[in-house]
């Protein structure tokens, strides 16, 4: 009897971590995506010497995007792992459209890359992760 209710109490806390493990991979995911929205949206604004290192924070950004995408991938392929590559994608198109519309010579954007597609599919992420960890 001790012996079925300590399994129990096992699985449902192997159940419970896996969960927290998932839902944690999923707010860093959103977390890396939102803080590269932030960054392009700063560098288009700015205009100065110090743009080929705000480009360098927005590389960044989008490398911590992809792996954070794969890491919901590993730990939620089922459901998850779709969504957390398109977005994955979108950080990457964001960030290739931030470096081509940069004149680093005069140290400004000059075509400011659209920040729609990447919040498209931060909204679409959320909403599945939403639905599926809440089962």
């Amino acid at each position: 009897m001790t012996y079925l209710r300590d399994v129990r109490r096992a699985e449902r806390d192997r159940r419970e971590r896996v969960a927290g493990s998932q839902r944690q991979v999923c707010l860093d995911l959103l977390a890396t995506a939102g803080e590269l929205r932030a960054q392009v949206e700063n560098a288009a604004d700015y205009q100065g010497t110090r743009m080929a290192e705000l480009l360098a924070e927005i590389r960044t950004c989008a490398e911590a995007v992809r792996q954070n995408a794969a890491a919901v991938e590993l730990l939620a392929p089922a459901k998850l792992g779709e969504p957390a590559k398109r977005l994955a994608e979108a950080a990457e198109k964001l960030r290739a459209s931030a470096a081509e519309g940069t004149d680093l010579k005069n140290g400004q954007m000059v075509k400011v890359p659209s920040t729609a597609e990447l919040a498209g599919t931060m909204s679409a992420f959320k909403d599945q992760a939403r639905a599926e960890l809440r089962s």
